[in-house]
Protein backbone atom coordinates (compact mmCIF):
# COMPACT_ATOMS: atom_id res chain seq x y z
CA UNK A 1 0.00 0.00 0.00
CA UNK A 2 2.71 2.62 0.91
CA UNK A 3 4.66 1.32 -2.84
CA UNK A 4 1.31 2.16 -4.13
CA UNK A 5 0.99 5.76 -2.20
CA UNK A 6 4.63 6.68 -3.32
CA UNK A 7 4.14 5.40 -7.56
CA UNK A 8 0.99 7.90 -6.98
CA UNK A 9 3.19 10.59 -5.81
CA UNK A 10 5.93 9.92 -8.22
CA UNK A 11 3.40 10.15 -11.01
CA UNK A 12 1.85 13.25 -9.32
CA UNK A 13 5.61 15.01 -9.79
CA UNK A 14 5.63 13.67 -12.89
CA UNK A 15 2.45 15.31 -14.50
CA UNK A 16 2.96 18.19 -12.77
CA UNK A 17 6.52 18.92 -14.23
CA UNK A 18 5.05 18.00 -17.54
CA UNK A 19 2.38 20.47 -17.34
CA UNK A 20 5.12 23.52 -16.00
CA UNK A 21 7.28 22.44 -18.53
CA UNK A 22 4.53 22.84 -21.56
CA UNK A 23 3.32 26.06 -20.03
CA UNK A 24 6.38 27.65 -19.43
CA UNK A 25 7.04 26.61 -22.96
CA UNK A 26 3.89 28.28 -24.26
CA UNK A 27 4.25 31.47 -22.17
CA UNK A 28 8.41 31.92 -22.72
CA UNK A 29 9.40 30.11 -25.81
CA UNK A 30 12.91 29.60 -26.33
CA UNK A 31 12.86 29.17 -30.04
CA UNK A 32 14.05 31.98 -32.23
CA UNK A 33 13.61 33.04 -35.74
CA UNK A 34 15.68 29.70 -36.74
CA UNK A 35 13.28 27.16 -35.13
CA UNK A 36 16.62 26.11 -33.34
CA UNK A 37 15.86 24.17 -29.75
CA UNK A 38 17.55 25.95 -27.19
CA UNK A 39 20.14 22.92 -26.94
CA UNK A 40 21.28 23.19 -30.49
CA UNK A 41 22.74 26.33 -30.01
CA UNK A 42 26.36 26.73 -30.71
CA UNK A 43 28.07 26.22 -27.20
CA UNK A 44 31.81 24.62 -28.08
CA UNK A 45 33.09 27.52 -26.04
CA UNK A 46 32.66 29.54 -22.79
CA UNK A 47 30.60 32.36 -24.50
CA UNK A 48 30.11 35.65 -21.99
CA UNK A 49 27.96 38.48 -23.18
CA UNK A 50 29.39 41.78 -22.23
CA UNK A 51 27.09 44.90 -21.25
CA UNK A 52 28.51 48.67 -21.22
CA UNK A 53 25.41 50.19 -19.69
CA UNK A 54 24.67 53.68 -18.55
CA UNK A 55 21.57 53.62 -15.26
CA UNK A 56 20.36 56.70 -14.63
CA UNK A 57 18.54 55.56 -11.05
CA UNK A 58 18.21 58.91 -10.20
CA UNK A 59 16.02 59.79 -13.15
CA UNK A 60 14.12 56.16 -12.72
CA UNK A 61 16.10 55.33 -16.21
CA UNK A 62 17.14 51.63 -16.42
CA UNK A 63 19.51 53.00 -19.50
CA UNK A 64 20.45 51.10 -22.48
CA UNK A 65 23.14 49.08 -23.60
CA UNK A 66 25.62 51.49 -24.93
CA UNK A 67 28.41 48.57 -26.11
CA UNK A 68 27.77 44.99 -25.97
CA UNK A 69 30.06 42.47 -27.43
CA UNK A 70 30.58 38.71 -26.95
CA UNK A 71 33.73 36.72 -25.85
CA UNK A 72 34.38 33.61 -26.36
CA UNK A 73 36.68 31.87 -24.02
CA UNK A 74 38.24 28.66 -24.91
CA UNK A 75 38.74 27.27 -21.78
CA UNK A 76 41.23 24.30 -23.26
CA UNK A 77 43.50 26.45 -25.45
CA UNK A 78 43.40 29.06 -23.28
CA UNK A 79 42.25 31.22 -25.84
CA UNK A 80 40.08 34.06 -26.70
CA UNK A 81 38.14 35.82 -29.62
CA UNK A 82 35.52 38.69 -29.41
CA UNK A 83 32.57 39.40 -31.27
CA UNK A 84 31.22 43.41 -31.68
CA UNK A 85 27.48 43.33 -31.88
CA UNK A 86 26.52 47.02 -33.33
CA UNK A 87 23.76 48.80 -31.01
CA UNK A 88 21.74 49.24 -33.90
CA UNK A 89 21.00 45.75 -35.31
CA UNK A 90 17.93 45.43 -35.76
CA UNK A 91 16.78 42.05 -33.67
CA UNK A 92 13.00 40.94 -32.85
CA UNK A 93 12.60 41.39 -28.95
CA UNK A 94 10.50 39.12 -27.47
CA UNK A 95 7.39 40.99 -26.47
CA UNK A 96 8.34 43.75 -27.69
CA UNK A 97 8.67 43.59 -31.90
CA UNK A 98 11.55 44.34 -33.99
CA UNK A 99 14.15 47.19 -32.64
CA UNK A 100 17.53 47.89 -32.17
CA UNK A 101 19.22 45.37 -29.78
CA UNK A 102 20.35 47.89 -27.22
CA UNK A 103 16.66 48.59 -26.29
CA UNK A 104 16.24 45.09 -25.39
CA UNK A 105 18.04 46.35 -21.82
CA UNK A 106 15.93 48.76 -21.64
CA UNK A 107 12.77 46.44 -22.11
CA UNK A 108 14.04 43.87 -20.52
CA UNK A 109 17.85 44.47 -18.77
CA UNK A 110 20.39 42.11 -18.36
CA UNK A 111 18.11 38.72 -18.75
CA UNK A 112 16.47 39.80 -22.33
CA UNK A 113 19.56 41.36 -23.52
CA UNK A 114 21.07 37.99 -22.81
CA UNK A 115 18.36 35.99 -24.51
CA UNK A 116 18.25 37.97 -27.68
CA UNK A 117 22.00 37.50 -28.22
CA UNK A 118 21.90 34.20 -28.08
CA UNK A 119 18.91 33.80 -30.57
CA UNK A 120 20.52 36.59 -32.97
CA UNK A 121 24.22 34.59 -32.64
CA UNK A 122 22.54 31.11 -32.09
CA UNK A 123 25.01 30.61 -29.62
CA UNK A 124 24.27 29.34 -25.65
CA UNK A 125 25.80 31.92 -23.75
CA UNK A 126 26.77 30.74 -20.35
CA UNK A 127 28.00 34.04 -18.25
CA UNK A 128 27.63 37.79 -18.50
CA UNK A 129 29.61 40.73 -17.79
CA UNK A 130 28.09 43.91 -16.80
CA UNK A 131 29.86 47.20 -16.78
CA UNK A 132 28.62 50.26 -15.45
CA UNK A 133 29.56 53.75 -17.65
CA UNK A 134 28.64 55.50 -14.16
CA UNK A 135 31.68 54.35 -12.64
CA UNK A 136 33.89 53.97 -16.13
CA UNK A 137 35.11 57.90 -15.36
CA UNK A 138 36.75 56.52 -11.90
CA UNK A 139 38.60 54.10 -13.58
CA UNK A 140 40.44 55.88 -16.00
CA UNK A 141 40.83 59.02 -13.59
CA UNK A 142 42.06 55.73 -10.98
CA UNK A 143 44.66 55.04 -14.04
CA UNK A 144 45.94 58.73 -14.20
CA UNK A 145 44.47 59.15 -18.02
CA UNK A 146 45.22 57.55 -20.98
CA UNK A 147 47.05 59.17 -24.22
CA UNK A 148 44.45 58.77 -27.33
CA UNK A 149 45.03 60.27 -31.56
CA UNK A 150 42.50 61.94 -31.84
CA UNK A 151 40.92 61.60 -36.01
CA UNK A 152 39.19 64.23 -35.98
CA UNK A 153 37.30 67.21 -34.42
CA UNK A 154 34.40 65.71 -32.56
CA UNK A 155 31.65 67.97 -31.55
CA UNK A 156 28.35 67.65 -29.91
CA UNK A 157 26.28 68.78 -27.27
CA UNK A 158 23.06 67.98 -25.35
CA UNK A 159 21.51 70.73 -23.35
CA UNK A 160 18.95 68.17 -21.88
CA UNK A 161 21.88 65.96 -20.68
CA UNK A 162 24.24 68.79 -20.13
CA UNK A 163 26.37 66.19 -21.73
CA UNK A 164 28.98 67.83 -23.90
CA UNK A 165 31.45 66.24 -26.70
CA UNK A 166 34.29 68.80 -27.53
CA UNK A 167 37.42 67.20 -28.84
CA UNK A 168 40.65 68.68 -30.96
CA UNK A 169 42.36 66.35 -33.54
CA UNK A 170 45.53 65.58 -32.64
CA UNK A 171 47.21 63.20 -29.48
CA UNK A 172 44.84 64.13 -26.29
CA UNK A 173 45.45 63.25 -22.95
CA UNK A 174 42.15 61.86 -22.02
CA UNK A 175 40.55 61.70 -18.34
CA UNK A 176 37.75 60.04 -17.41
CA UNK A 177 35.15 62.86 -18.81
CA UNK A 178 36.81 63.27 -21.68
CA UNK A 179 37.66 59.83 -22.36
CA UNK A 180 33.44 58.91 -22.05
CA UNK A 181 33.33 61.99 -24.70
CA UNK A 182 35.02 59.92 -26.80
CA UNK A 183 33.91 56.73 -26.82
CA UNK A 184 30.42 57.81 -26.97
CA UNK A 185 31.44 60.09 -30.08
CA UNK A 186 28.91 58.95 -33.26
CA UNK A 187 30.19 60.45 -36.91
CA UNK A 188 29.04 59.51 -40.39
CA UNK A 189 30.07 55.97 -39.99
CA UNK A 190 27.53 55.56 -37.29
CA UNK A 191 27.97 52.76 -34.85
CA UNK A 192 31.18 51.12 -36.94
CA UNK A 193 33.14 54.02 -36.29
CA UNK A 194 32.03 54.49 -32.57
CA UNK A 195 33.06 50.28 -32.13
CA UNK A 196 36.32 51.04 -33.71
CA UNK A 197 36.99 54.15 -31.53
CA UNK A 198 35.74 51.98 -28.77
CA UNK A 199 38.41 49.30 -29.39
CA UNK A 200 41.43 52.00 -30.07
CA UNK A 201 40.56 53.23 -25.99
CA UNK A 202 40.40 49.70 -24.46
CA UNK A 203 43.75 48.98 -26.05
CA UNK A 204 45.17 52.50 -24.61
CA UNK A 205 43.70 51.46 -21.21
CA UNK A 206 44.88 47.62 -21.33
CA UNK A 207 48.68 49.46 -22.03
CA UNK A 208 48.27 51.88 -19.09
CA UNK A 209 47.34 49.52 -16.80
CA UNK A 210 49.79 46.65 -17.91
CA UNK A 211 52.53 49.04 -17.39
CA UNK A 212 55.26 48.95 -14.58
CA UNK A 213 53.90 52.01 -13.12
CA UNK A 214 50.82 51.18 -12.35
CA UNK A 215 51.69 48.57 -9.52
CA UNK A 216 51.04 51.10 -7.04
CA UNK A 217 47.47 51.43 -8.39
CA UNK A 218 46.41 48.07 -8.00
CA UNK A 219 44.50 48.16 -4.51
CA UNK A 220 42.28 51.76 -5.56
CA UNK A 221 41.90 50.04 -9.53
CA UNK A 222 40.51 46.51 -7.82
CA UNK A 223 37.98 49.02 -5.63
CA UNK A 224 36.92 50.39 -8.67
CA UNK A 225 36.69 47.77 -11.27
CA UNK A 226 34.56 46.00 -7.94
CA UNK A 227 32.04 48.77 -7.78
CA UNK A 228 31.32 49.38 -11.84
CA UNK A 229 31.22 45.53 -12.89
CA UNK A 230 28.91 42.84 -12.09
CA UNK A 231 29.49 39.48 -13.37
CA UNK A 232 28.12 35.06 -12.84
CA UNK A 233 32.00 34.57 -13.85
CA UNK A 234 33.50 32.49 -10.84
CA UNK A 235 37.13 33.97 -9.84
CA UNK A 236 38.96 31.33 -11.39
CA UNK A 237 37.25 32.15 -14.40
CA UNK A 238 38.18 35.37 -14.54
CA UNK A 239 41.98 34.68 -13.76
CA UNK A 240 42.19 32.54 -17.00
CA UNK A 241 40.37 34.75 -19.02
CA UNK A 242 42.14 38.21 -18.28
CA UNK A 243 45.42 35.51 -18.69
CA UNK A 244 44.45 34.52 -22.19
CA UNK A 245 43.41 38.26 -23.13
CA UNK A 246 46.38 39.35 -21.75
CA UNK A 247 48.56 36.95 -24.39
CA UNK A 248 46.24 37.64 -27.32
CA UNK A 249 46.65 41.75 -27.10
CA UNK A 250 50.40 40.72 -26.36
CA UNK A 251 50.86 38.51 -29.49
CA UNK A 252 48.53 39.97 -32.26
CA UNK A 253 46.31 43.00 -30.92
CA UNK A 254 42.58 43.08 -29.95
CA UNK A 255 41.62 41.24 -32.07
CA UNK A 256 37.67 42.02 -32.35
CA UNK A 257 35.50 40.57 -34.99
CA UNK A 258 31.91 42.36 -36.07
CA UNK A 259 28.48 41.18 -36.75
CA UNK A 260 28.63 41.28 -41.07
CA UNK A 261 25.69 43.31 -42.17
CA UNK A 262 24.50 46.31 -43.78
CA UNK A 263 23.14 49.83 -42.86
CA UNK A 264 19.54 50.25 -44.18
CA UNK A 265 16.90 53.38 -43.16
CA UNK A 266 13.52 52.07 -42.45
CA UNK A 267 10.64 54.53 -41.86
CA UNK A 268 13.36 57.12 -41.42
CA UNK A 269 15.40 55.16 -38.59
CA UNK A 270 19.03 54.10 -38.88
CA UNK A 271 19.81 50.26 -38.62
CA UNK A 272 22.57 47.83 -39.09
CA UNK A 273 21.04 44.77 -41.11
CA UNK A 274 22.82 41.62 -40.15
CA UNK A 275 23.62 39.29 -42.45
CA UNK A 276 22.12 36.13 -41.33
CA UNK A 277 24.08 33.16 -43.25
CA UNK A 278 27.01 35.03 -43.20
CA UNK A 279 26.73 35.21 -39.63
CA UNK A 280 26.19 32.20 -38.40
CA UNK A 281 29.34 30.91 -40.96
CA UNK A 282 31.25 33.67 -38.94
CA UNK A 283 30.21 31.82 -35.70
CA UNK A 284 30.86 28.56 -36.36
CA UNK A 285 34.56 29.35 -37.68
CA UNK A 286 34.83 31.59 -33.88
CA UNK A 287 33.35 28.39 -31.75
CA UNK A 288 35.70 25.46 -33.69
CA UNK A 289 32.40 23.45 -34.57
CA UNK A 290 31.24 22.60 -37.97
CA UNK A 291 28.93 23.62 -40.24
CA UNK A 292 25.80 20.82 -40.29
CA UNK A 293 22.78 20.75 -42.37
CA UNK A 294 20.50 21.44 -39.68
CA UNK A 295 22.37 25.02 -38.68
CA UNK A 296 22.59 26.11 -42.31
CA UNK A 297 18.96 25.43 -43.25
CA UNK A 298 18.20 27.21 -39.57
CA UNK A 299 20.22 30.06 -40.48
CA UNK A 300 18.52 30.49 -44.48
CA UNK A 301 15.30 30.55 -42.38
CA UNK A 302 15.99 33.15 -40.43
CA UNK A 303 17.86 35.15 -43.21
CA UNK A 304 14.70 34.50 -44.85
CA UNK A 305 12.07 36.32 -42.03
CA UNK A 306 14.72 38.96 -41.24
CA UNK A 307 13.96 39.63 -45.20
CA UNK A 308 10.81 39.49 -44.96
CA UNK A 309 10.02 41.36 -42.17
CA UNK A 310 12.24 44.43 -43.56
CA UNK A 311 10.24 44.30 -46.77
CA UNK A 312 7.06 44.88 -44.56
CA UNK A 313 8.27 47.47 -42.84
CA UNK A 314 9.33 49.47 -45.80
CA UNK A 315 5.87 48.47 -47.43
CA UNK A 316 4.15 50.76 -45.22
CA UNK A 317 3.50 47.57 -42.73
CA UNK A 318 4.47 48.69 -39.45
CA UNK A 319 2.65 46.34 -37.57
CA UNK A 320 5.56 44.46 -36.14
CA UNK A 321 7.55 47.31 -35.25
CA UNK A 322 8.01 48.22 -31.58
CA UNK A 323 6.60 52.08 -31.21
CA UNK A 324 6.73 52.26 -27.64
CA UNK A 325 9.11 54.91 -27.33
CA UNK A 326 7.76 56.82 -30.18
CA UNK A 327 4.56 57.14 -28.78
CA UNK A 328 5.83 57.68 -25.33
CA UNK A 329 8.07 60.84 -26.73
CA UNK A 330 5.31 62.43 -28.34
CA UNK A 331 3.08 62.34 -25.33
CA UNK A 332 5.47 63.88 -23.61
CA UNK A 333 6.18 66.41 -26.41
CA UNK A 334 2.16 66.93 -26.14
CA UNK A 335 2.27 67.23 -22.44
CA UNK A 336 5.12 69.71 -22.76
CA UNK A 337 2.91 72.06 -25.28
CA UNK A 338 0.12 72.12 -23.11
CA UNK A 339 2.00 73.46 -20.47
CA UNK A 340 3.37 75.98 -22.06
CA UNK A 341 0.28 76.96 -23.68
CA UNK A 342 -1.19 77.37 -20.15
CA UNK A 343 1.54 79.06 -19.14
CA UNK A 344 1.07 81.91 -22.01
CA UNK A 345 -2.59 82.04 -20.96
CA UNK A 346 -1.87 82.73 -17.55
CA UNK A 347 0.64 85.02 -18.17
CA UNK A 348 -2.21 87.08 -21.09
CA UNK A 349 0.60 86.14 -23.76
CA UNK A 350 -0.56 88.21 -27.02
CA UNK A 351 -3.10 86.58 -28.82
CA UNK A 352 -2.43 88.51 -32.06
CA UNK A 353 1.25 86.94 -31.86
CA UNK A 354 -0.13 83.20 -31.02
CA UNK A 355 -2.39 83.38 -34.07
CA UNK A 356 0.51 84.68 -36.42
CA UNK A 357 2.24 81.82 -35.63
CA UNK A 358 -0.41 79.42 -35.78
CA UNK A 359 -0.74 81.07 -39.67
CA UNK A 360 3.03 80.57 -39.89
CA UNK A 361 3.15 77.39 -38.94
CA UNK A 362 0.33 76.26 -40.98
CA UNK A 363 1.71 77.50 -44.11
CA UNK A 364 5.28 75.67 -43.55
CA UNK A 365 2.83 72.27 -43.37
CA UNK A 366 1.85 72.91 -46.30
CA UNK A 367 4.97 72.98 -47.98
CA UNK A 368 5.45 69.33 -46.15
CA UNK A 369 5.94 66.25 -48.01
CA UNK A 370 4.12 64.21 -45.19
CA UNK A 371 5.19 60.78 -44.60
CA UNK A 372 4.10 59.24 -41.60
CA UNK A 373 6.11 58.07 -39.30
CA UNK A 374 8.76 59.75 -40.50
CA UNK A 375 11.16 62.13 -39.07
CA UNK A 376 10.34 65.91 -40.00
CA UNK A 377 13.33 68.28 -40.38
CA UNK A 378 13.02 71.92 -41.19
CA UNK A 379 15.30 72.81 -43.59
CA UNK A 380 16.98 76.79 -43.54
CA UNK A 381 20.14 77.17 -46.47
CA UNK A 382 22.75 79.13 -45.00
CA UNK A 383 25.16 77.68 -46.93
CA UNK A 384 25.28 80.79 -49.06
CA UNK A 385 24.40 78.87 -52.71
CA UNK A 386 21.28 78.77 -54.59
CA UNK A 387 21.17 75.48 -55.79
CA UNK A 388 22.66 73.86 -52.47
CA UNK A 389 19.15 74.25 -50.48
CA UNK A 390 17.22 72.03 -53.36
CA UNK A 391 19.99 69.41 -53.61
CA UNK A 392 20.11 68.69 -49.75
CA UNK A 393 16.21 68.60 -49.78
CA UNK A 394 16.12 66.14 -52.17
CA UNK A 395 19.18 64.17 -50.23
CA UNK A 396 17.35 64.27 -47.11
CA UNK A 397 14.00 62.96 -48.93
CA UNK A 398 15.53 60.05 -50.52
CA UNK A 399 16.94 59.17 -46.94
CA UNK A 400 13.86 59.04 -45.82
CA UNK A 401 13.34 62.37 -43.92
CA UNK A 402 9.90 64.46 -44.10
CA UNK A 403 10.95 68.06 -44.82
CA UNK A 404 9.49 71.52 -44.41
CA UNK A 405 11.03 74.18 -46.70
CA UNK A 406 12.44 76.83 -44.26
CA UNK A 407 13.97 79.08 -46.82
CA UNK A 408 17.69 80.68 -46.49
CA UNK A 409 18.80 82.21 -43.65
CA UNK A 410 22.63 84.48 -42.77
CA UNK A 411 25.73 82.87 -43.93
CA UNK A 412 26.90 79.53 -41.84
CA UNK A 413 30.19 78.14 -41.91
CA UNK A 414 29.34 74.75 -40.66
CA UNK A 415 27.06 72.48 -41.13
CA UNK A 416 24.56 72.03 -38.10
CA UNK A 417 21.75 69.58 -36.94
CA UNK A 418 19.40 70.81 -34.19
CA UNK A 419 16.99 67.90 -32.89
CA UNK A 420 14.25 69.46 -31.12
CA UNK A 421 14.14 66.52 -28.39
CA UNK A 422 16.26 64.27 -26.60
CA UNK A 423 14.73 60.74 -27.67
CA UNK A 424 17.53 58.55 -28.64
CA UNK A 425 15.50 57.40 -31.62
CA UNK A 426 15.03 60.83 -33.30
CA UNK A 427 18.41 61.97 -32.20
CA UNK A 428 20.24 58.84 -34.10
CA UNK A 429 18.33 59.25 -36.97
CA UNK A 430 19.26 63.00 -37.20
CA UNK A 431 22.71 61.75 -36.44
CA UNK A 432 22.28 60.01 -40.12
CA UNK A 433 21.57 63.16 -42.12
CA UNK A 434 23.21 62.07 -45.28
CA UNK A 435 25.98 64.90 -45.75
CA UNK A 436 28.36 65.84 -43.13
CA UNK A 437 26.94 68.08 -40.28
CA UNK A 438 27.41 68.59 -36.11
CA UNK A 439 24.34 67.35 -34.13
CA UNK A 440 23.32 69.46 -31.12
CA UNK A 441 20.48 69.06 -28.90
CA UNK A 442 18.06 71.79 -28.56
CA UNK A 443 14.77 70.92 -26.48
CA UNK A 444 11.85 72.39 -27.69
CA UNK A 445 8.66 71.29 -26.22
CA UNK A 446 6.57 73.67 -28.82
CA UNK A 447 8.62 72.61 -32.33
CA UNK A 448 6.72 71.72 -35.04
CA UNK A 449 9.44 69.53 -36.45
CA UNK A 450 11.68 66.43 -35.12
CA UNK A 451 14.78 68.84 -35.92
CA UNK A 452 16.43 71.67 -37.93
CA UNK A 453 18.98 71.34 -40.39
CA UNK A 454 21.08 74.88 -41.23
CA UNK A 455 22.76 74.24 -44.17
CA UNK A 456 26.33 76.00 -44.10
CA UNK A 457 28.91 76.74 -46.63
CA UNK A 458 30.80 73.44 -45.99
CA UNK A 459 28.26 71.55 -47.27
CA UNK A 460 29.34 68.97 -49.89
Amino acid sequence: MRRLFSVKILGLVAVACALAYLVFGYLNPEKGLDNLEPEERLNMKKNIVVLGVDERAEEHDVGRSDTLFVVMFDTNKKAASLLSIPRDTRVPIQGHGWDKINHAYAYGGRELTQKTVEELLGLKINNYVMVDFNGFQGLVDAIGGVDIDVETDMYYYDDWDGFKIDLKKGRQHLDGKTAIQYVRYRDEEGDIGRIRRQQHFLLAVYDKITSANMLLHIPGLAQQLTSMVKTDLPLSDMVDLGRALHAMVKSQGLAMATVPGTPKYIDGISYWLPDITDLREQMVKMQGAEMTERYRSAAELMEKQYQEAVAKAEGGDDSGENKEAVKEEKERLQEEKNKKKLKQAENGADKKQAAKTAKGKKADKGQTETKSGSTVVRLVNCSGSKTAGAEALARLRDAGFTVINGGSGELLAETTVISTTNNGAVVGRLSNVPFKHRLRISRDGAADCDGVVMLGADYK
